[in-house]
């Protein structure tokens, strides 16, 4: 019963057993189910997505092939542009240089058109220019032709109309730049001017005019034995004599600053003249003395004799030392404010002191006779016995000036002008600035010229001559325009006008 109730027992607990896993298995196969069925649900959402998938992965291929075309197409097109756009740049390439080649053919054509202006303008200025110098040619012309007719006719007493032609003459030459130097202008200017006055004073030959630089005084010595003071006042020469005595021979004077006039004579004395008291000094070793020349210092004379040189000083009145000399001198000059003097074989020697003398050769040929140097022009000039001038110049360039037909007495340099005296009786000056040197003569005297000086303000030259006469010229072309302007009292009337200075000449007034 027991192994009954057990078999039964046993077989109820593998009948519930048998429920209870058939339960499990029922409830595991609808889990399994239900876990199938949602495997299955997730698969065919997977499948769903898949094929989503698939169709947009498919989409996704048209789209990239589409796109892949597409781009295919936008390269072919970019290609296409990129050749277009370097079809385009070598069209635009091409057009600019053909437009810088058309620039430059029209910058070129305008430079032509430029350099046709300015030609045509150079020679419209040209045109102009060479009327304008035929003009002043011919008014220049003009000038020396009126000067020229005025010289004639004031010779033949008109004054009046010598004067308005001499003025005329003037303002042609002035106005239209010609040199108012040239003969025939020049002296028409002074004939008219009235710029030469002669007073016939000494007895002798005058050997020396200087004027003085304390009192501007001249002085003027002879070879009578005379010493004279000139003064100018109120345009009269009023004349004071300090010495005439026939004993004395005197060949050169010197005006000292402090007012001391001094006078040497060739028979061996030294005449110092001080308020019209005379000093008479003997010269025991100065044989032949005619010569006084300034030592550097202004202080001391240096008297020079035919062999023979003293040295006076000026301060005591008294001769200080005596030199004789190897060599005879025949002229005397200055360079560098130092006495220079000529010997008789072409050598000069310039003295620095009695003690030290040097000894060169005269660079030119023959026997000077006058001496001269600017040396802020850097000139030199010799003149000699036979009337020729030679000039020197800073590069040792020499220039033969050829006028004077008898021995050169005296040159002075004024600037660049060269003037000269000679026994030939002409007074000269050459312009030695031109490219030609040619003389321009400021009088003709019928007597030597002996020598001349400057007044102070240099608008005057002072002249002695070989028969006593001195001789006041005016050389200032101001002064000498002024006069003329006071001299001129009239105009021409028309017919004068036609006949002296031509119908074709427009008319202007003289009288001012």
């Amino acid at each position: 019963m027991k192994r009954h109730n057990i078999i039964i027992a046993c077989l109820v607990v593998l009948l519930l057993s048998l429920v209870v896993s058939g339960y499990y298995m029922r409830h595991s196969n609808d889990e399994r189910i239900s876990e199938l069925e949602s495997q299955l649900g997730e698969l065919r959402e997977q499948e769903k997505q898949s094929a989503v998938d698939r169709r947009v992965s498919k989409q996704m291929e048209e789209i990239a092939y589409g796109q892949q075309i597409l781009s295919e197409e936008r390269s072919r097109e970019a290609i296409r542009q990129s050749e277009i756009a370097q079809e385009m740049t070598l069209r635009s390439e091409t057009e600019r240089q053909k437009a810088i080649e058309a620039q430059g053919i029209a910058e070129m054509s305008a430079q032509e058109a430029l350099s046709a202006y300015q030609m045509a303008e150079r020679q419209r200025i040209e045109a102009e220019h060479a009327k304008l110098v035929a003009d002043t040619l011919n008014y220049i012309s003009l000038g020396r032709t009126l000067g020229s007719q005025s010289y004639s006719i004031y010779q033949t007493g008109d004054t009046e109309l010598g004067n308005m032609l001499a003025y005329a003459s003037y303002l042609y030459t002035h106005d239209y730049g010609g040199d108012l130097f040239i003969p025939a202008v020049f002296q028409a200017l002074t004939q008219s001017a009235g710029g030469r006055r002669n007073w016939n004073v000494h007895n002798g030959s005058i050997s020396c005019t200087e004027i003085s630089p304390k009192d501007n005084h001249l002085l003027t010595v002879s070879t009578y034995g005379e010493i004279f003071s000139h003064r100018m006042q109120d345009g009269q020469m009023q004349t004071t004599q300090q010495m005439n005595d026939t004993h004395y021979c005197f060949r050169d004077g010197f005006a000292s600053k402090s007012g001391k006039d001094y006078a040497i004579s060739h028979t061996g004395h030294l005449v110092v003249a001080d308020d019209n008291k005379m000093r008479v000094i003997y010269l025991e070793k100065t044989a032949r003395p005619f010569s006084l020349q300034s030592m550097h210092d202004g202080n001391q004379l240096l008297i020079v004799g035919e062999n023979s040189v003293a040295l006076f000083d000026i301060a005591t009145d008294k001769v200080v030392g005596t030199r004789q000399l190897d060599f005879h001198v025949v002229s005397t000059g200055s360079r560098d404010n130092k006495p220079l003097l000529f010997d008789n074989l072409g050598h000069m020697h310039l003295v620095n002191s009695l003690d030290d003398m040097t000894d060169e050769k005269v660079p030119v040929a023959g026997q000077v006779s006058a001496f001269a140097v600017s040396h802020h022009h850097r000139l030199t000039a010799y003149g000699m016995v036979d009337g020729t001038i030679w000039l020197t110049d800073g590069n040792g360039k020499t220039y033969k000036l050829v006028d004077h037909l008898s021995q050169v007495t005296m040159l002075q340099f004024d600037g660049n002008r060269l003037y000269s005296s000679s026994y030939d009786g002409k007074l000269l000056f050459w312009m030695t600035g031109d490219p030609q040197i040619k003389p321009i003569t400021l009088f003709q005297s019928n007597s030597w010229l002996t020598n001349f000086t400057f007044s102070t303000d240099k608008n005057y030259i002072w002249t002695g001559e070989y028969n006593g006469t001195i001789t006041e010229y005016l050389i200032s072309l101001p002064k000498i325009a002024q006069r003329l302007r006071q001299n001129v009292k009239r105009n021409f009337t028309q017919e004068e006008w036609n006949y002296y200075v031509g119908k074709g000449i427009p008319y202007r007034n003289v009288k001012q």
